[in-house]
């Protein structure tokens, strides 16, 4: 019953204004996969500039 109360107070599917006009969880899931493309980003060794 508990659950039940909380969704009803909090919806975790309601878009939200401050969140982008994204749900809180639509806004968890692109701030992880962001973080993720972030570090495959970081991880991707630089290539050594060629000299002559």
């Amino acid at each position: 019953m508990g659950n039940r109360v909380i969704d009803g107070f909090y919806n975790s599917r309601r878009i939200q204004k401050r969140l982008g006009y994204l749900s809180p969880v639509e806004f968890e899931e692109k701030h992880y996969a962001d973080q993720a493309t972030a570090e495959r980003t970081n991880l991707n060794p630089r290539q050594p500039a060629l000299t002559s």
